[in-house]
């Protein structure tokens, strides 16, 4: 278009000056050479000179247009070359994630003839051997293009899944770190590593990738202490038992990552009650009682000393107490404490209360207990029932029936790192899979001398068989 406009404006131009040379007065001499001239009018004489400049033009173009030629030509077949190895590299990709693998590789060897960057070639080809399952191609492939300038973070990230797709899993893992090695905001190399070390259970290697994720600011906060403090209570639960002082380190590393980890807490204390430290296995459990209480830290503190007496026992639970009195577990515990001392109508209050907010067959267990000892066999019986179609515990059910708890395997610790770490949920395995519990009714069985325990008093004759009804009464 603009071509044209400059056609034009040369045509009006010449027009113009034809018109104006017209008015001008004279000519034109030109001399023969044989005594002859010729006179022409002045204003044919532009025109010619304007037309004979037009046909040198002409002649001038062409001849540099032949000399030209050659070299045009070869740009225009390499632009053809380009344009065909682009649609050669675009449809291929397109069939690579379509799943056409006959028509990935088939334009993945049209692309390669052409096409003169080796990273979209590779990039092409390293598709269409995934498509295939063609996985050590694959790897090869990505390999090659992470040896390329601007191709070695998705070279190793292809190489590593590669990798990791046929099985070899340290190929994976060495690929992976060497991206982690690499000056990138990327976040997959971290994540990467990261989940594959908590896979297969390598707990230390773990816990060094997720300090060189903090330091690149790729994970903060509580998702970083609460991870810490799995990985650091794992690896201190895969020690063996001439490992304790390592394990106790690990585990008191672990408090201090996240307080609020049970399974810390209950470690730790243990390790401390194997060794004979009762004053301070009971610190730790009241630390992580305070932080969130979980009905194992109550149960390790109740058997902490086997040689102790009922009193220090519950004075050890008063303490539980004490340093979360409001949480629902200190409620329980309160109400189990009382049963254990024979106040029989403290614990049938506390427990109805508990049991109106939420009615799960532990609690109806601890009021079936409750209300035989207060001595109300119907109404204890009622709830015996009602404790086998009620709603489990998670918590509770992570004890099993030998007291133990937390007892989980590699594979439960994998999911509680990102579980609990990520979310803060416990992941209860016991509770998951139905498995058997402790029974709630034995949960406290502070020791003491058959003598010493009281009849158990016959109940008044206004107290009705509903469980508020056990709830003080202002009237």
């Amino acid at each position: 278009m603009i071509v044209l406009f400059l056609i034009v404006l040369l045509i009006v131009l010449a027009g113009l000056i034809v018109l104006w040379a017209s008015r001008l007065p004279g000519g034109l001499i030109i001399d023969l050479g044989t005594g002859s001239t010729i006179e022409v009018e002045l204003v044919f004489a532009l025109l010619g000179l304007l037309l004979l400049g037009a046909a040198m033009a002409v002649v001038w173009s062409f001849f540099t247009g032949l000399i030209r030629f050659p070299t045009r030509f070869s740009k225009s077949r390499k632009a053809s070359k380009v344009r065909d190895a682009n649609r050669a590299l675009a449809d291929g990709l397109l069939a690579a994630e379509a799943g056409d693998a006959l028509l990935a590789k088939k334009l993945s060897k049209k692309a390669a003839q052409h096409a003169d960057d080796d990273r979209l070639k590779l990039l092409l080809e390293a598709r269409a051997a995934e498509v295939s399952d063609d996985w050590s191609g694959a790897e090869r492939a990505w390999g090659q293009l992470a040896r390329l300038p601007g191709g070695q973070l998705a070279g190793l990230r292809g190489a590593a899944s590669a990798a990791s797709a046929r099985g070899d899993t340290l190929s994976a893992e060495a690929r992976t770190r060497e991206a982690l090695e690499l000056k990138s905001s990327a976040e997959w190399p971290f994540n990467s590593l990261f989940d594959s070390q908590v896979a297969s259970g390598n707990w230390s290697s773990a816990l060094l990738t997720l300090a060189t994720g903090e330091k690149r600011g790729q994970i903060k906060g509580d998702s970083l202490r609460r991870r810490r403090a799995v990985l650091y209570c794992a690896r201190a639960a895969a020690l063996q038992n001439s490992e304790r002082k390592e394990a106790q380190r690990l585990l008191a590393e672990a408090i201090r990552s996240a307080p609020g980890f049970p399974a810390a807490a209950w470690y730790g204390a243990r390790q401390l009650m194997i060794d004979g430290k009762v004053k301070a296995a009971q610190g730790v459990l009241e630390l992580g009682w305070k932080a969130r209480p979980h009905p194992a830290l109550a149960q390790l503190s109740n058997r902490l000393d086997p040689e102790g007496t009922a009193a220090t026992a519950a004075k050890r639970l008063d303490a539980l107490i004490a340093a979360n009195p409001d949480h629902r577990e200190s409620r329980i515990l309160k109400a189990e404490l009382a049963m254990t001392r024979k106040d029989w109508l403290s614990a049938v209050k506390a427990l109805a209360l508990l049991v109106e907010e939420n009615p799960t067959s532990r609690l109806s267990l601890l009021l079936e207990k409750a209300l035989k000892g207060y001595g109300d066999p119907a109404e204890a019986a009622r709830w015996g029932r009602m404790a086998v179609t009620a709603s489990r515990e998670p918590e509770w059910s992570d004890l099993d029936p030998k007291g133990s708890a937390f007892d989980y395997s590699p594979g439960d610790w994998a999911r509680l790192v990102y579980a609990f770490g990520d979310t803060g949920n416990l992941v209860h395995p016991r509770y998951e899979a139905s498995e058997r519990e402790l029974e709630a009714g034995r949960t406290l069985a502070l020791p003491g001398p058959a003598s010493a325990q009281p009849k158990p008093t016959t109940p008044n004759a206004h107290v009705a068989t509903a469980p508020l009804d056990y709830v003080p009464n202002d009237d």
